[in-house]
C-alpha cells in the first residue's frame, strides 16, 4: 500500500501534523476574517495613494494573493516588499501592512522601521515577537505555533478585512464564506482518507515524483497561486521548482523548452486555470502546450473551484499545498522542518 493511503506511514513521516494543519485552512480563513474585522486600524486623514505589504516567505505570499484578488477593484497600487528597505515613495500617503508570523523577521522589522520613520501608517499582522506591540496599536495578533506557510488564513484575511474597514475595498463577506466552503469541499475530496485512485491531489503528487515542477498560471492575476505552489514544493517537498505566468512566459520561458530533451524531460508542467479564461487565453495555453511543452516529463492542468474570485484563487492554493505535502510523503520526507532556512538565520544572528 502506498504511503499516501496508509495512515500509519503518513503519521510516521509527518509527526508535526502539517497535513492536518493545511486541511484546516477553511477554519483559518474564517478565524482570520473574524480577527481582522475586529482589529484596530490606523487613522488615515486621507485615502492612501499606495498599499505596501512588507513580509518574507510564507508571510509575504498573502500580499501577492491580495494584489491578485483585488486587482479589478482596489483603487491604489500594491507593492510587496521582500527585503530590508521600502521604496522611496513610502511615506504619510502610504498604507503599510507589516506581516511577520513570528514577529521577529529581521528584514520585515527593518522595512517597517524605515516606513515608520517616513511617517507611513502601519497595520501589523503577527503572532508575537517584536512586531506584536505594533499590532496591538493597529493590527492583529493571531494564534501562534504554526510554520508561517501553514498560517495563510491568519496572515491574509486580516489584511483584507482591514482594507474593507478602511473603505478601500469590499464588502467581501460573501466571498469569504464561499471560499471557506469551497476549501472544505476540497479538503474532503482530496484529503488523506480518499484513496489515491480517486484523489486528484494524490494522483498529481505521484505524477510529479522525480520531476522538477514548473507551475504556470494561465493569467497574471493567478501568478501568486503559481508562486505559492513553487514555494510549497520548496519547503514542504524539499525539491526544486519554478513558476511563471501567461502571457509573459510566451515572451521568454517558452523558448527555454528548447533545452536538451534529457534536461527538459526532468521538468513537469502544471498549468493553473481559473475556469473563466477567455477563448484567446485558452488558445494561447493550448498552442504553448503543443509547440513548447512536448519535451516535458509530463504536462498537467489544475482548474480552480468556486464562483467568486477569492474562492477560485484559494482553491488553487489549497490544492498546491496538499500536493506538496503528498509529494513529501512519497519522498519519505517530513514536510515541516526547514533546516537550511533555520541554519542561515542562526548564522546570520551569530555574526550580527
Amino acid at each position: 500500500m502506498s504511503v499516501l493511503d496508509d495512515h500509519a506511514k503518513r503519521a510516521a513521516v509527518d509527526p508535526s501534523g502539517m497535513l492536518e494543519t493545511v486541511l484546516g485552512t477553511a477554519r483559518q480563513i474564517r478565524d482570520g476574517w473574524r480577527l481582522g474585522s475586529a482589529a484596530r486600524v490606523p487613522s488615515l486623514p486621507r485615502r492612501p495613494e499606495h498599499l505596501v505589504v512588507c513580509g518574507m516567505g510564507g508571510s509575504a505570499i498573502g500580499g501577492d494573493l491580495l494584489a491578485g484578488y483585488l486587482a479589478p477593484t482596489l483603487p491604489i497600487p500594491v507593492t510587496v516588499v521582500r527585503g530590508y528597505e521600502v521604496p522611496a515613495f513610502v511615506g504619510p500617503r502610504s498604507l503599510v501592512i507589516a506581516v511577520s508570523y513570528s514577529g521577529s523577521t529581521e528584514e520585515t522589522l527593518a522595512a517597517v522601521a524605515q516606513a515608520e520613520h517616513a511617517g507611513a501608517p502601519i497595520f501589523a499582522i503577527t503572532s508575537g515577537g517584536q512586531l506584536a506591540e505594533a499590532a496591538r496599536r493597529s493590527g492583529v495578533v493571531v494564534p501562534g505555533g504554526l510554520p508561517p506557510r501553514a498560517a495563510l488564513g491568519y496572515l491574509l484575511m486580516p489584511a483584507l478585512a482591514a482594507l474593507e474597514h478602511l473603505g478601500l475595498t469590499g464588502p467581501h463577506g460573501r466571498e469569504v464564506d464561499e471560499a471557506a466552503g469551497v476549501l472544505e469541499e476540497i479538503a474532503a475530496e482530496a484529503g488523506p482518507g480518499i484513496a489515491a485512485s480517486r484523489n486528484p491531489a494524490k494522483r498529481l503528487a505521484e505524477q510529479l515524483l522525480g520531476k522538477i515542477p514548473a507551475v504556470y498560471a494561465s493569467s497574471p492575476w493567478l501568478a501568486a497561486a503559481a508562486r505559492r505552489w513553487k514555494c510549497q514544493f520548496n519547503e514542504n517537498s524539499k525539491t526544486l521548482a519554478t513558476w511563471d505566468a501567461f502571457p509573459e512566459l510566451n515572451h521568454n520561458e517558452t523558448v527555454g523548452w528548447g533545452a536538451p530533451p534529457a534536461l527538459a524531460g526532468l521538468v513537469a508542467v502544471v498549468v493553473l486555470l481559473d475556469g473563466t479564461e477567455p477563448a484567446r487565453t485558452l488558445r494561447r495555453v493550448q498552442l504553448t502546450s503543443d509547440l513548447a511543452f512536448h519535451p516535458a516529463g509530463g504536462a498537467h492542468q489544475v482548474r480552480a473551484r468556486g464562483a467568486g474570485r477569492l474562492a477560485r484563487l484559494l482553491s488553487l492554493v489549497l490544492m498546491g499545498d496538499l500536493i506538496s505535502i503528498y509529494l513529501a510523503y512519497l519522498r519519505g520526507i517530513d514536510p515541516t522542518p526547514v533546516e537550511i532556512i533555520d541554519a542561515i538565520k542562526q548564522r546570520l544572528q551569530a555574526g550580527a
